[in-house]
C-alpha cells in the first residue's frame, strides 16, 4: 500500500494484477476511521447495496406469498369428476 498526499489529504493507493485501486482503510495511525468501516469509504455505494438488498428482498417475500396463495386456491377447489 503506497500514502501520496494530495493538498494535504491522504490518498491510499494498492497495485494489483489490473492496476492501481484506491483504498479505504479501516485503520489508519491506529485510530479507527468509523466512515470506512461501515460503508466501504463511500456512503452513496452502502446506500445503493441497502435499495438493492430491500428491493431483493421485498421480491422474494411477494413471490413466497403468491405461491402461498395460490397453493391454497388449488387445495380449496373441488373436483367434480
Amino acid at each position: 500500500m503506497k500514502e501520496i498526499n494530495i493538498d494535504g489529504e491522504r490518498i491510499f493507493l494498492k497495485k494489483d494484477f489490473l492496476g492501481w485501486r484506491t483504498l479505504n482503510p479501516w485503520k489508519i495511525d491506529g485510530k479507527i476511521v468509523w466512515k470506512n468501516l461501515i460503508s466501504g469509504g463511500s456512503w452513496w455505494k452502502l446506500l445503493g447495496i441497502a435499495i438493492f438488498t430491500g428491493i431483493l428482498v421485498g421480491a422474494i417475500i411477494e413471490v413466497h406469498d403468491l405461491v402461498v396463495i395460490a397453493n391454497n386456491c388449488l387445495n380449496n377447489t373441488i373436483i367434480i369428476t
